[in-house]
């Protein structure tokens, strides 16, 4: 790589996923002269966007607005209706799934340029498809709202945007870290120290935009930010998340925001690998716990595993899971109900037995404790009509922690069990940007040249996450900082 002695280009980004790609794109489309910097190879390239499901949440007017997004719009036309998502409808989600702490500036922003975003991305190349079904021309009942998704899931998505950075002119390097940024002796960043296979090199320019992802790969951050529970944790996501902007950004002053202590994640297969893979990523997670019960390595219960439904609550099993003994969980299924498991569940290893007392022998259980706990559990069990497709307020009574819905007893051989951890995909604590990703210091004061866009913001997560906001806040406030950052350099 050139180390040059003067401004090489007006922008550099750091990080080559969805929100970096934005990035780049926007400062390139306004006339900037753009380098991105991925610190993957190129075969591992993009951040977690590939482990994504390439679904983007926006507000939008049903089917006149959706189906000019579509790269075959042929299949929105066996649709009847599709309701409306509106903005009240988008901050109401957010705000409920985030405990009300979500930045409102950021979300205003957000709502306001979701539905633009994704017009801008279709102009670059990007293709997409309705988020309910593929285009096969069957009916399909697409959630209003995730209204689309790219063709090819985040792997899709990812390669579109490269082709399109590719062909606008964007240098692309990879496997090349970021060291530190460059502080101007005058205030604000003209640079960084960044490192490759060749060496250290000092790169000049006049904006620089943070997108380079959380810290989930970082084993220290996270037994230092999200507790001792995450610390062994295996990754779902990119194992070039470690948290290299945050650290940069720290420490040049920037303000951290949002909750630290908190992640993205989910009850996985035990025997997932350490880190992700694009590939086998949607084969690991576990969320049919709510047909079942959950033991940990005691034989007890610890969760009330019908609290809602598992979309709404796998984060919070994820972390409840790594928080038992060894970080580890029993999922137990008996005849009933072992046939509503996703079939995912096909992919991990089974324990079958015809009693409870060989399930714990089998699981090295003591049989004991274990018999007990589902007697306790069994006699608990109210009557009432089971229903998967609602909360069925089939709960138990008098024992805790109780099951508030899907409660039935589990008496039916052949019992079924799998053995479960928590796995984290991303983190929620970030650095502080205002509605125009102009990253600020701890006095709440602009730092000249430089931005931020996608996991490495902090103030929209917290608590959990909302479906396929993930990448429309990256694309948002991606482009917003490329844009941003190409004004700055046109006005040096």
């Amino acid at each position: 790589m050139h180390s040059p002695n003067s401004i090489d280009y007006d922008v550099i980004v750091i990080g080559g996923g969805n929100a970096g790609l934005c990035a780049a794109l926007s400062a390139s489309k306004a006339g900037s002269k753009v380098l991105l910097i991925e610190k993957a190879p190129i075969g591992f390239r993009g951040g977690n966007c590939p482990y994504t499901g390439g679904g983007f949440r926006f507000v939008h007017n049903g089917k006149p607005d959706l189906e000019p997004l579509l790269a075959d719009s042929s299949s929105i036309r066996h649709v009847d209706t599709i309701d409306h998502y509106t903005d009240d409808q988008y901050r109401r989600d957010m705000l409920e799934r985030t405990g009300h702490m979500t930045n409102p500036d950021l979300l205003d922003q957000l709502i306001s340029q979701s539905y633009p975003t994704v017009q801008w991305m279709t102009s670059l190349g990007v293709s997409f498809e309705l988020s309910g079904g593929s285009n096969t021309g069957a009916q399909v009942r697409p959630d209003p709202r995730v209204g689309v998704r790219a063709l090819g899931s985040g792997i899709g998505l990812l390669n579109m945007l490269y082709k399109a950075a590719e062909q606008s002119g964007v240098v692309i390097v990879y496997e090349t870290k970021m060291v530190s940024l460059l502080e101007n002796p005058l205030g604000g960043i003209n640079g960084v120290i960044c490192k490759d296979k060749d060496g250290i090199h000092r790169l000049e320019c006049y904006s620089v935009v943070l997108a380079c992802g959380g810290f989930e790969a970082n084993q220290e951050m996270r037994l230092k930010y999200l507790g001792p529970a995450w610390e062994l944790a295996k990754v779902r996501g990119s194992m070039f998340n470690t948290g290299d902007g945050h650290r940069a950004a720290l420490s040049i002053g920037a303000k951290p925001v949002g909750q630290w202590s908190g992640c993205h994640g989910t009850p996985i297969d035990l025997d997932a690998p350490n880190t992700g893979s694009p590939a086998s990523v949607d084969r690991l997670p576990r969320r049919s716990y709510t047909y079942g019960i959950m033991l940990n390595l005691r034989g007890e219960r610890f969760v009330d595993e019908g609290k809602d439904f598992a979309l709404s609550n796998f984060i919070e099993m994820g972390s409840m899971i790594l928080s038992q003994p060894m970080g580890i969980a029993i999922q137990l299924f008996d005849n009933k109900t072992s046939g509503l498991l996703e079939e995912r569940y096909g992919s991990s290893e089974v324990i079958c037995a015809q009693t409870i007392q060989e399930m714990a022998e089998k699981l090295g259980l003591d049989a004991r404790i274990v018999e007990a706990t589902i007697s306790n559990y069994n006699n608990s069990v109210q009557n009432g009509i089971f229903d998967p497709e609602r909360l069925d307020g089939k709960c138990t009574v008098g024992i805790y922690p109780p099951k508030s819905n899907w409660a039935t007893r589990l008496d039916t051989p052949p019992y079924r069990a799998y053995k479960v951890t928590g796995g984290i995909a991303y983190t929620f604590g970030g650095i502080n940007i205002d509605i125009k990703s102009r990253v600020q210091d701890t006095e709440d004061t602009i730092i000249p040249g430089l931005y931020a866009a996608g996991e490495i913001v902090g103030g929209f997560f917290y608590y959990d996450s909302l479906r396929a906001s993930g990448l429309m806040h990256g694309a948002v406030f991606g482009r917003m900082a490329g844009l941003e950052a190409a004004n700055r350099a046109m006005e040096r």
